[in-house]
């Protein structure tokens, strides 16, 4: 739809054009052939216009239709989905990163929940990780024992590693207050226990959150050296997606993880059928396979 519009937009400035020469030509030359040709060319123009015009309108009843069949396709997936996920991670113990300024789905949390698992701590990267601020760049420098001239990218990656450590085992009082105080990650929950699995929710609204390589990667890297397991998510359409960042590390990925269908891979994906879904190019494959005992709703 775009293009068309660029098209339309297009043909409009022709056509502003063509009359201001038809105008200026009878005023100069004042010759019939010049202006007949003009007139010639108009008539084209306007032929291709009503085609364009008719093509946008048949492209906005088509977009229409398939964002009504989506939503209730999604609605649809709503309503078969407790049978899929209910009761199918009692007792697993989740801690939920989220990085990239974005937010957890509710219907995520909802789906944990209906499974049966607890999610004993999340942890959010704040707005603090750009290191813009001179002041704060210093003390990030001092804290961890480093030259003032340390490039921010560099303490970006103590910043997760302290992060993962204090999710995977608790950390440490000090570094914790550290990083909450100084509006680079805020802790909620309960950290050091046993946990099943660590979820990364990644993806940017914009290049001021978008640091997958010195901050996600770093994450990633370091729960693996804990022996965590960690899957990787986002949004469906997430502005900036991380997700050939995480793809090179050995870990499944799901970046439709706002949708019921990404909800249920999640599931899927914590009890073991590992792969990249969703609905990006990225993705292998849209969904897990679903075993015969789900559709019968058997645990």
């Amino acid at each position: 739809m775009i293009d068309i519009r660029y098209h339309v937009a297009t043909l409009v400035a022709i056509f502003i054009a063509l009359g201001v020469g038809i105008l200026i030509g009878s005023t100069l030359v004042g010759g019939d052939v010049m202006i007949e040709q003009q007139k010639k060319m108009i008539s084209q123009l306007e032929a291709q216009f009503d085609d364009l015009r008719e093509r946008e309108s048949q492209m906005v009843e088509e977009n229409e239709f398939l964002r009504t069949v989506s939503r209730h396709y999604e609605e649809f997936s709503r309503t078969v989905s407790t049978p899929l996920m209910k009761n199918r991670l009692n007792g697993y113990r989740i801690a939920i990163i989220v990085t990239g300024g974005q937010e957890i789905p509710a219907g995520m949390l909802n789906s944990l929940s209906l499974a049966g698992a607890r999610v004993d701590s999340t942890s959010v990267v704040l707005p603090g990780i750009q290191l813009n601020d001179s002041g704060l760049l210093i003390r990030v420098c001092d804290f961890y024992q480093l030259d003032h001239s340390t490039p921010p990218d560099e303490l970006r990656k103590m910043i997760a590693l302290s992060t993962a450590g204090i999710v995977a085992n608790g950390g440490d009082t000090e570094t914790r207050t550290f990083l909450e105080d100084n509006n680079l990650v805020n802790f909620d929950g309960d950290y050091g226990g046993i946990l099943d699995e660590v979820i990364l929710i990644g993806g940017a609204q914009d290049e001021n959150h978008n640091y997958p390589a010195s901050v996600d990667a770093w994450f990633i890297r370091s729960l693996q050296n804990y022996n965590k397991s960690i899957l990787a998510c986002e949004a469906s359409r997430v502005p900036i997606s991380y997700m050939t960042t995480y793809q090179e590390f050995d870990i499944s990925t799901i970046d439709d993880i706002d949708l019921t269908p990404g909800q249920i891979s999640l599931i899927r994906v914590i009890e073991g059928e590992t792969g990249d879904y969703g609905v990006k190019s990225t993705a292998k494959k849209f969904m897990p396979s679903l075993p015969a005992k789900y559709l019968r709703g058997d645990f």
